[in-house]
């Protein structure tokens, strides 16, 4: 697999940023020799300042009521227990920043890591929708994700070539399975 092109889902794409490092950066890693490039589609680019911005914002730890019907002794009635997110703590404002840098370096070319996007046009989109009308009813994806094939495609039908899509969502490589489009999981590890 390693001279192949890969194009990196947003979960895949965030290991980058993960700490601490674990077994899936590793097998992402894997991937590239010395030069550290792939593709991303230019939903993904936008999907990670997202993600990010998530991380930044933390989340409160909360408590609700459980309003849920269960089966208890024979019978169904309303569960009295609380349930509990527990939250996550706000990114740092120094931290944040120098995750926006690594993605800014990552996606104009500058360092060690490198990307090319691929810009969403009307036909990134006219394939998106196909495919969710296609198999939206057989597998669990959503419109991201057929964004993101939608992209591969473009990508071959104009390049005459493929590209290997790197996501670990069970739902999504089915779907890419369907239409042939070769993956690769970096939550297992016999691939490469």
């Amino acid at each position: 697999m390693h001279n192949s092109h890969y194009l990196l889902d947003t979960n895949c794409y965030a290991l980058l940023f993960k700490r601490p490092i674990d077994i899936r950066y590793q097998n992402l890693m894997s991937l590239f020799s010395d030069n550290i490039h792939f593709y991303i589609s230019e939903i993904t680019s936008m999907e990670i300042h997202s993600v990010l911005g998530k991380y930044r914002r933390g989340i409160q730890p909360q408590r609700q009521k459980c309003d849920r019907q269960i089966f208890l002794n024979g019978s169904e009635k309303k569960c009295e227990n609380l349930w509990v997110t527990r939250g996550r703590k706000k990114l740092k404002p120094k931290i944040y920043r120098g995750m926006l840098k690594l993605l800014s370096d990552i996606e104009s070319g500058r360092g060690t890591i490198k990307t090319t996007m691929i810009e969403i046009n009307e036909h990134t989109v006219s394939f998106a929708k196909s495919i969710l009308y296609q198999y939206s009813d057989k597998y669990n994806f959503g419109s991201h994700d057929a964004m993101i094939a939608g992209s591969v495609i473009d990508f071959r039908n104009k390049n005459h070539e493929d590209l290997t899509l790197v996501t670990s969502d069970k739902g999504f490589k089915s779907v890419l399975q369907e239409l042939s489009i070769p993956i690769f999981d970096p939550n297992q590890v016999s691939q490469v």
